[in-house]
């Protein structure tokens, strides 16, 4: 049994999360250039040939801006909710695609893949949970808030990744616009990072022990912050971080050493 997650690239600038079980890779979002793509995968000792299928989250660009070209060139299949599959059809040229019509767990690449609807300003946005000989992967970003159907997801995962995307003090005294500020904050916009820090207690409070924390803003957040919000979350319990559990911050634009388990 045995199972790796790698994130390539996770932030507003570009996103893809290598996951291999057994043996066998899949992604989760390809929303980075193929050279960066093929670069992270070869350093996690995967080759793009390799990847036997893509799920896309939504479809928002900085999620699906070369699944097109990654699965027209390298046969790669495509999965996605209706709505989304629907949605990047009409901003890419993708050929073929399958779509799941309800949160049915299926198939792929060995590991039994299980959508779930997450809270976003998409048409129809989605979070996995994967699992592969026993041990399970749970991936939530681009949430406003840590809804009931993620957390339910997210217990008792043997890995999470979750998003930690802006500190809301660099939010709301920086430059963006009222209305894109108002969008972020929104509970379909994105999570901060006492946000996450407070789901982040829930899921280790149900067992989980490798947390990732991911899609960081570029300019609204660092990767000391989101670090430091968690981990001090996670010791005013009573815990420690590297004793009690893994805590990881994903690169915003290279790959990160990941979980292996």
């Amino acid at each position: 049994m045995s199972l790796k997650v790698v994130p390539l690239s996770s932030s507003s600038s570009g996103n893809a999360v290598l996951v291999t079980g057994n043996g066998r890779s899949i992604l989760i979002d390809c929303g980075i250039p193929v050279r960066r793509l093929k670069e992270g995968l070869e350093s996690a000792g995967v080759r793009l040939n390799d990847v036997e299928g893509i799920l896309l989250t939504h479809e928002h660009d900085d999620h699906i801006r070369t699944a097109a070209v990654v699965s027209e060139n390298y046969g790669i299949p495509v999965y996605a909710s209706r709505g989304t599959l629907r949605e990047v059809k009409s901003r890419l040229d993708l050929k073929g695609g399958f779509y799941f019509e309800k949160m049915r767990t299926f198939s792929l690449a060995g590991m039994e893949i299980t959508p779930f609807s997450t809270p976003h300003d998409a048409v129809q946005p989605v979070g996995y949970s994967i699992s592969a000989g026993g041990l399970r992967y749970t991936q939530a970003t681009d949430i406003g808030y840590f809804s009931p159907e993620v957390e339910s997801k997210m217990l008792r995962s043997d890995i999470v990744l979750i998003e930690s995307n802006h500190d809301v003090d660099m939010l709301i005294n920086g430059r963006y616009p009222v209305c894109l500020k108002e969008r972020i904050l929104s509970r379909s916009g994105h999570l901060s990072n006492a946000g996450c820090a407070e789901a982040v207690l829930k899921i280790l409070d149900s067992g989980t022990r490798n947390i990732i924390l991911g899609h960081l803003s570029e300019r609204n957040n660092t990767t000391e912050l989101a670090y430091e919000t968690t981990a001090e979350a996670i010791e005013k319990r009573g815990g420690s971080v590297g004793k009690d559990c893994v805590l990881v911050v994903a690169n915003r634009r290279t790959a990160t050493r990941g979980v292996e388990l």
